[in-house]
């Protein structure tokens, strides 16, 4: 029998890994919402499997509807306040969550080397990367929490960034799209994924000091969240409040 899917387990999953997304303290962040959503998937029970693959089955359709229904209804309750989110890509150990902030994702990938590499890899980046045209975070009037229409901008790209997880299990250049530095998502691509200075939420492959700051800016945004959210605040307020970012 399946588990019910549930808004409250899909907040608590948000808050967990996206807490420095909700306190603006990172752009975005890619998390595992985690359950039977694929064919493949070596767990489900026998009535999720089938012999003909190109049919998608019944009850793994179910899930993906009620679980993009509820991405659907948290993203119209965060959208107000300048924060995002979409299922990226269904595998069979679960949904690939993207929670962002359409203001940071496109003032990180707007700079020129950025917006080359994603280019060279079919992304339509030409409107960011055209510098004659001011993005809407370069306007004395913007606001990390306000709906500013940053979406006309990155939603080409987010669509092409969900085919790529079609093509394979992780594109590389989702980097870009966390807000990795480029000479990290550089040196991994060069090396591998190997020969790394050190390790926190990404392989760091430059400016060590500076790496290590963020990722423990990250925990510490992160315990906050939960504690706050554990303590009755609503992930609405969390991603409202810029009181609640951790320095």
């Amino acid at each position: 029998m399946d588990r019910p899917l549930l808004g409250e387990e899909l907040e608590k999953a948000f808050v967990r890994s996206c807490g420095p997304v909700l306190l603006g303290a990172k752009p975005a962040n890619l998390f595992t919402f985690c359950g039977r959503f694929d064919e493949n998937c070596s767990v489900c029970d026998k009535g999720c499997r089938q012999n003909q693959p190109r049919e998608r089955n019944p009850l793994v359709e179910q899930r993906r509807k009620k679980l993009a229904l509820l991405v659907d209804e948290l993203d119209a309750k965060l959208s107000a306040c300048g924060v995002r989110c979409v299922v990226l890509a269904w595998r069979p150990f679960g949904a690939l969550v993207y929670g962002y902030r359409p203001s940071l994702v496109a003032h990180h990938i707007k700079h020129a080397p950025i917006a080359h590499d994603l280019l060279v890899r079919g992304y339509p980046i030409e409107r960011l990367a055209d510098r004659s045209r001011p993005l809407p975070s370069e306007m004395p009037s913007c606001n990390i929490n306000r709906p500013i229409r940053h979406e006309e901008f990155l939603a080409p790209c987010i669509a092409h960034l969900a085919k790529r997880f079609l093509e394979q299990p992780v594109p590389h250049e989702i980097g870009y799209f966390l807000g990795y530095p480029v000479s990290d998502v550089r040196g991994f691509i060069e090396h591998e994924g190997r020969n790394f200075l050190c390790c926190g939420c990404w392989k760091v492959y430059a400016n060590v000091r500076s790496a290590q700051y963020r990722f423990a800016r990250y925990k510490r945004c992160t315990r906050r969240a939960i504690r706050l959210y554990n303590a009755g605040v609503s992930i609405v307020d969390l991603a409202r409040d810029p009181t609640v970012k951790v320095a």
